[in-house]
């Protein structure tokens, strides 16, 4: 079984705090390095563009009961990238616009956010209802041969809660995010960038251990060993 699941959880984690400094940043009214940013979300955005779309059509991720992994990792990732790549080539475009007076540039760049906002909106009620599908069917539960993940694989129910919550905490955020640009209530955006920072840091963390994990799992499964931790 080919995944790149690790990639896409740190890359996700990555872009998310990415996104959330870029919208601090433009909220305080700081001045925007268009290029460097549009560089960040111009990789960001393809890899998880590109990798999530190959999970979506192709679906990586085997039987025994693992299927529900290619819809709740690679279809968000999928329009995630999408909306990176997006923003990556705004701000590559509008070079000028951002080395100009830094007030007006931010204040196009944020109005420039809200039609981008109703699909963000819709990717969190999506993310919202994969939460509570972890934790209603309790899926997400490591193989046994799985070093530390799987420990915990007699109790589905622990890594239900863990990915239901990350991808809850995820969803308030793109809420968030549209209903304060929808509803002109600018306040609202500190909170979702906070439940992006969260989330992200969290996503990260999760990528980086799956690094470790799954090279465990498939050097158990290979050899014979039993490494737990």
């Amino acid at each position: 079984m080919v995944v790149y699941n690790e990639l896409i959880a740190v890359t996700a984690g990555a872009g998310l705090l990415g996104f959330a400094a870029f919208l601090t940043q433009l909220i305080r009214g700081k001045r925007i390095d268009s290029e460097g940013w549009a560089g960040f979300f111009g990789v960001s955005g393809l890899l998880l563009f590109v990798l999530g779309v190959h999970t979506t059509v192709t679906w990586p991720y085997g039987g025994d009961g693992f299927e529900y992994a290619n819809v709740a990792f690679g279809q968000p990732a999928a329009a995630f990238g999408a909306l990176l790549l997006l923003a990556g080539l705004y701000l590559w475009r509008h070079r000028e616009l951002f080395a100009g007076e830094v007030e007006t540039a931010n204040a196009t760049a944020l109005a420039a956010l809200k039609p981008a906002g109703i699909f963000v909106g819709a990717l969190g009620l999506s993310m919202a209802v994969l939460a509570i599908s972890f934790v209603r069917y309790e899926l997400g539960a490591a193989p046994p041969e799985e070093p530390i993940s799987g420990r915990f694989g007699d109790m589905p129910i622990l890594e239900a809660l863990f990915l239901g919550g990350l991808w809850g905490i995820v969803a308030v955020g793109a809420l968030l995010f549209a209903v304060a640009l929808w509803t002109d209530r600018p306040q609202l955006l500190r909170w979702a960038i906070w439940a992006w920072v969260i989330g992200g840091t969290v996503f990260l963390l999760f990528g980086a251990m799956n690094f470790y994990t799954h090279l465990g799992m498939y050097h158990n499964i290979s050899h014979g060993t039993s490494y737990k931790w």
